[in-house]
């Protein structure tokens, strides 16, 4: 097969993710079925892919991730949103945390998975919610080393 890009094994995510949160089985003995089937259904030979440590790091840390889109979804749940929407949430936030990509990139490219996905208010939605963690995820971090300069320089910036 030749080079998977990452926005495929993004689609694999979060078929995978859909697939374990619709049948209510979001842990790790499924989600290793459910990569076992997308590598064999695909013939992918290598031993880890980008898509199996998206799937992996998401459902080990879904309670955390979970967390977070509630406190920044105002009016949301998690629980009330569409299974596509919060699974590419999920996807998305795991991406941010991990490093794994440039903020830019997760968030464009989860509205992207939206557009293709979901209906036709998720990508808006999805592009919401993300903008205001990426916002306040910036001010927190712009706080935070303007408070080690200033106490390391003994200024105030």
């Amino acid at each position: 097969m030749s080079k998977i890009t990452r926005h495929q094994q993004r689609i694999w995510s979060l078929q995978i993710l859909y697939s374990i949160d619709l049948k209510n089985k979001f842990n790790l003995e499924n989600a290793e079925k459910e990569i076992k089937n997308i590598k064999e259904k695909n013939k992918l030979m290598e031993k880890k892919y980008y898509f199996e440590k998206l799937v992996i790091g998401i459902v080990e840390d879904r309670n955390n991730l979970d967390k977070y889109i509630n406190e920044k979804a105002v009016d949301w749940t998690i629980e009330r949103m569409a299974v596509i929407d919060r699974n590419i949430l999920r996807l998305s936030l795991y991406e941010m945390e991990e490093d794994l990509v440039p903020v830019g990139v997760a968030i464009n490219e989860a509205v992207e998975l939206a557009k293709e996905y979901g209906d036709d208010k998720s990508s808006g939605f999805i592009n919401g919610i993300l903008a205001r963690t990426w916002f306040f995820s910036f001010f927190i971090l712009k706080f935070i080393i303007r408070n080690k300069v200033s106490k390391f320089t003994n200024k105030f910036l």
